[in-house]
């Protein structure tokens, strides 16, 4: 007999089938049991006897005949509710252990690290399973405006020779015995099909070594780009990038009514065109809006990105808007500036529902102009002789785009996390399992016992205190008892690719600009909250001054050393240790500078 599929039996009444699927849910009622079967396309109410070696989760087969239900047992919320199937035989294919949650419920109410440590499991709850139902729509969606737009598929390794923007947060690799990268982006690969094809898209997927953990970035996520050569000007690109963005969100939603209906999400709002605000139009709205000095900023932040979505919505009846005309210096070495003025590039950003979701240009397509933009961002143009090879041989005025497809499925669905909406998602604490960095930097101890216990096996004296949880440095002091100047406030800092500690005193200001000079960073920054904890394990208040024990170089301002003790939270708010500074410098070992 062949199998049927849970959504076909609605065609079969008192016929006997057979099915095969997962237990969703088993309902004991003394002599009679009712099995909820899932199969991939839907659920099915099975009734039958002497089921007690069945457990949620087990993957079965069934055989039985499909039979009408009692009208008062209708269940108008599923597609098979007017039907359930009598068992006459059951077999097990494969039984599941016990279950560490209950998987019947709509909503799980685990937290997101849960969630993904039990991601096998997970997906097969229908509310989890649904964004990746979306996800594969939005894949299919992009697809078909692509080629609506003529553009031929092609595929790009990711592997490259070189950084494909020039930046350090690339993820170097051993290969065979060369260095090489993983690419940051299809940029090149995608710029030199253009010059042979004409019009390309691809899916691809992109790796970035930033030091950081948002709501909102992935270590490796899906690109669904977009390549077009020949373009008549810069609003014809534009053209390109809200019919695709729009296409692909609206389509998407039309073609997954039922997952939808899981995440109660509203239909995607467009009426008329999707409306074009220069950055600096958009910093004067969101200013005025909100009177936030933000005017000649160089990017739009999270929040100013939230606020041109809630005016393009209320305003033009949009949820998406294009952001074009951000500074040159500001976007990647192939952005093409404004020739009206070069300060500022042919670029954009597509904005949908107050996030991000495309970002592009149009591109640099004259040979020596392109030589001299690689070396103006002090890198050299042997690293790109391939990327280069299609210049030299007439590159036509081109450009494209780039969605985020994890992005795009978090905002459709309004989830909180971009990690939801990624299968095996890649970032600073995960790979697969959780990367539990503290854990190997104190072999299991907490770092409040082993800064306790490395203390007294090197016959430092100390004194620790146990108080109400502080979360300000005014509050420690006074808890304490202690001098503001004595508290040494540790913050994690990211400079350049890595990270640093820098310890000051707890009244003190940090001078980063300062730190840099010193140490000759590109660029440092304080670290997010959700940085802080995914590096070190611990909360922003709560970082001790010791950085050894964190995996972290120590860097100490030397104001810290007018006192004769310092004091500090010992990785918890709600514990601190007092000791000498001198004793402090032999048990750390810092680097002191001078602020």
């Amino acid at each position: 007999m062949n199998r049927t599929l849970v959504k076909d039996t609605v065609n079969k009444i008192d016929e006997v089938v057979r099915l095969c699927g997962w237990v969703n849910t088993i309902r004991d009622h003394g002599k009679i049991s009712f099995i909820d079967l899932r199969d991939r396309s839907g659920v099915l109410q099975c009734v039958g006897s002497n089921l007690e070696k069945v457990t949620p989760e087990s993957s079965i087969e069934i055989i039985g005949k499909v039979v009408k239900r009692p009208e008062k047992l209708v269940n108008p919320d599923i597609e098979t509710g007017q039907i359930e199937l009598q068992i006459e035989e059951i077999k097990i294919l494969s039984k599941a252990q016990e279950l560490p949650f209950d998987m019947g419920k709509k909503d799980l109410d685990l937290s997101l690290p849960i969630l993904l440590d039990n991601r096998p499991l997970i997906l097969k709850n229908q509310k989890q399973s649904a964004i990746f139902k979306v996800q594969n729509e939005v894949a299919k969606a992009f697809r078909k405006a692509a080629e609506d737009l003529n553009c031929q598929e092609i595929f790009v390794p990711t592997i490259s020779a070189s950084s494909t923007e020039g930046g350090s947060e690339v993820f170097e690799i051993k290969y065979y015995d060369h260095k090489a990268f993983l690419t940051q982006s299809p940029q090149l690969y995608k710029q030199i099909a253009v010059g042979a094809f004409e019009r390309v898209y691809l899916f691809s997927h992109a790796y970035r070594a930033e030091p950081s953990v948002t709501t909102r970035h992935l270590s490796e996520v899906v690109q669904m780009d977009c390549e077009i050569a020949f373009i008549k000007d810069f609003d014809e690109l534009l053209d390109a990038v809200e019919f695709v963005g729009s296409e692909m969100i609206i389509n998407a939603y039309k073609n997954s009514s039922d997952q939808m209906s899981l995440y109660d999400v509203e239909s995607p709002t467009l009426e008329g065109k999707i409306p074009r605000l220069t950055l600096l139009e958009a910093q004067e709205v969101i200013e005025k809006r909100t009177s936030r000095k933000v005017v000649g900023e160089k990017d739009l932040s999270p929040e100013d990105e939230v606020e041109i979505c809630k005016w393009a919505l209320k305003e033009k009846k949009s949820d998406f808007v294009t952001i074009t005309h951000f500074p040159t210096k500001k976007r990647a070495f192939y952005t093409m500036p404004d020739p009206s003025n070069p300060e500022v590039s042919l670029s954009y950003d597509l904005l949908f529902r107050g996030v991000e979701i495309c970002s592009g240009s149009q591109r640099i397509n004259d040979y020596q102009a392109l030589v001299d933009a690689i070396k103006s961002r002090g890198m050299n143009p042997d690293d790109f002789e391939l990327y280069l090879q299609s210049f030299r041989y007439g590159m036509p005025p081109e450009g494209g785009f780039s969605f985020g497809l994890e992005r795009v499925t978090m905002k459709l669905l309004e989830l909180k996390n971009v990690r939801e909406a990624s299968l095996f998602p890649r970032d600073m604490e995960r790979v697969d399992v959780r990367l539990s960095t503290v854990d190997k930097k104190v072999n299991g101890e907490s770092v409040y016992d082993s800064i306790i216990s490395g203390l007294k096996s090197n016959s430092i004296d100390f004194e620790k205190y146990e108080h109400e949880p502080v979360f300000t440095s005014e509050e420690a002091a006074k808890v304490r008892g202690t001098d503001i100047h004595q508290g040494a406030k540790a913050l994690v800092l990211q400079a350049d690719n890595n990270f640093v500690l820098l310890v000051l005193p707890a009244d003190m200001k940090a001078d980063l600009e300062l730190l840099k000079n010193k140490k000759g960073f590109t660029k440092i920054a304080m670290a997010s909250k959700e940085t802080v904890k995914a590096k070190t394990g611990l909360d922003v208040g709560s970082i001790p001054p010791v950085g050894s024990l964190l995996g972290l170089k120590t860097i100490v301002d030397s104001r810290l050393s007018d006192n004769n003790e310092i004091v500090f939270n010992a990785g918890r708010h709600d514990r601190s240790v007092k000791m000498k500074y001198e004793d402090y410098l032999k048990f750390e070992n810092p680097e002191i500078i001078d602020f």
